[in-house]
């Protein structure tokens, strides 16, 4: 038991991490309904795993990059906006997911997969988790490293950033991959429901805290972590799901955020000379 703890927590440090950083540039690229459907797919390709017996992972890393790498140029070919597609598509990889769930095995049904695939569970934690997770970390923390001069303009001004001979296009594309991957692993932790808490929270909560979009990113990741290890430590302690228990522990701190917040401006308010 005490293995499975340590696991739990390793496990939310980074995919709570990845996921706040990722949440945060997609939330300043306006991608948030494109996460939606990626998510979604990811969520489709599990369920196609419980019906055909296949490993969770892949099929939902399949599903999710499939569909990250598909939007954009889907989106190009169709003429409609990028948000409109990615709804169409969310719409149906969520009827595909139900169509799964029910097609399932009986016995499958019965077990504790299907819960684990909707809320999330810390059984689903095994040391081939973090082996793909520890994978994920180092790619995006790599390309964030080698070309943040180019995402930090790009999530500047994307204006901007195209008279400054950036490939918008390509960064965003990539992005979105990246979104696919963490989104992925972290549904293993909170489930497809609740998967937008590791996303969203974290990076509202870094908003309430710092203004630099480096220190943003760097909040998110941070805050992500704190959520995540928190919410699987409530999980593994009440033996309540770990997706609802996450999205409690990131609702906390994003309040704490809020709060604190507020108060520095007030201290800053009264501190002025008059």
């Amino acid at each position: 038991m005490f293995m499975l703890l340590i696991n739990s927590i390793i496990s939310g440090i980074l995919a709570g991490g990845l996921c706040g950083a990722v949440g945060a540039m997609c939330n300043r690229l306006r991608l948030t309904t494109i996460a939606f459907s990626i998510a979604h797919a990811a969520l489709a390709g599990s369920a196609l795993a419980l019906t055909l017996g296949a490993d969770m992972i892949s099929l939902a890393i399949l599903f999710a990059l499939i569909s990250a790498t598909i939007l954009g140029p889907l989106a190009d070919q169709l003429r409609i906006p990028l948000d409109l597609v990615s709804m169409i598509l969310f719409s149906m990889y969520n009827a595909l997911t139900f169509i799964f769930i029910l097609s399932a095995p009986g016995q499958v049904l019965m077990t504790e997969s299907v819960g684990q695939l909707l809320w999330g569970s810390v059984l689903a934690i095994r040391p081939t988790y973090i082996a793909y997770l520890l994978l994920t970390f180092v790619i995006i923390l790599a390309f964030l490293t080698l070309f943040w001069g180019k995402i930090n303009s790009l999530l500047f001004d994307i204006k901007l950033a195209e008279a400054e001979g950036v490939n918008v296009r390509i960064y965003k594309y990539v992005i979105l991959i990246i979104a696919g991957a963490a989104i992925t692993l972290a549904l293993r932790m909170t489930g497809g429901f609740l998967v937008f808490s590791l996303l969203y929270i974290p990076a509202a909560a870094s908003l309430q805290l710092q203004a630099n979009m480096k220190w943003i990113i760097a909040a998110s990741w941070l805050l992500g972590s704190t959520s995540a290890s928190m919410g699987l430590l409530m999980s593994f302690l009440y033996d309540l799901p770990a997706g609802s228990c996450i999205t409690i522990a990131a609702l906390i701190i994003l309040a704490g955020a809020s709060v604190y917040s507020r108060l520095r401006v007030s201290l800053a308010v009264e501190g002025r000379p008059r």
